[in-house]
């Protein structure tokens, strides 16, 4: 049945400025928190990421993903109504969390390489760094054995420390998780000789191998 002439087509709803304002309020409130978690969340799965825990860092970020609003809902906060301002939530979240990700990834806050080994030689009471020829470390024959030792630089703790490669050479080791440093005694092969050091390092769940070539001259 039609509408009498006199009543209007469309009657536009009342504007309350007030609702409106209260809205725009707790979505502004909403937008902030999720960029903080983002942050955090960020910096919590490159550290997860470092620490050789690659798969905890992800399940971490799909799971807040997934869970973002219901997250929000557990800490009483208003919830868009709009799905592009769910939409918008969502990208605010995903593409901070990606950024804080790689910064905790790089420098300053991490240094995501393989440990650095400084090899050093014992004369006469001092330490004296080792020279090197192509690669190659070169002692001087003459001593029955050479104490030896390697500073170890890493961003984090390394918790595991073995030796292997030329056994011949090779007469003992000892880690200092303390200091970093692993002293080493090896066996004079005789001049011309070429002995190879393996060391195996092992920081949270990442392995490391850094290989050391030493020439007898």
């Amino acid at each position: 049945m039609p509408k009498p002439k006199n009543e209007p087509i469309f009657e536009e709803p009342e504007f309350s400025e007030e609702n409106f304002l209260r809205y725009e309020k707790e979505r502004a409130k909403s937008t902030i928190i999720v960029f903080l978690l983002a942050i955090g969340s960020g910096l919590l799965e490159g550290f997860l990421q470092v620490s050789g825990y690659y798969y905890l860092s992800m399940l971490l970020f799909i799971v807040l993903i997934v869970g973002l609003f219901r997250i929000l809902g557990y800490m009483h906060l208003t919830l868009p109504a709009k799905g592009s301002h769910k939409f918008y939530l969502l990208m605010v979240f995903l593409l901070a969390s990606i950024l804080f990700w790689s910064i905790a990834l790089n420098p300053p806050i991490s240094v995501n390489t393989s440990p650095d080994l400084t090899l050093q030689y014992e004369h006469n009471g001092h330490w004296f760094v080792a020279n090197q020829t192509n690669g190659q470390y070169v002692l001087l024959t003459g001593p029955a054995n050479y104490s030896l030792r390697d500073i170890i630089t890493f961003n984090a703790n390394i918790s595991f420390v073995k030796i292997t490669g030329t056994s011949s050479a090779i007469l003992g080791y000892h880690y200092h998780t303390n200091t970093r440093i692993l002293n080493i005694n090896l066996n004079d092969l005789g001049n011309l000789a070429t002995a190879k050091l393996v060391t195996e390092l092992r920081s949270g769940k990442r392995f490391f191998n850094e290989t050391q070539t030493i020439t007898f001259s």
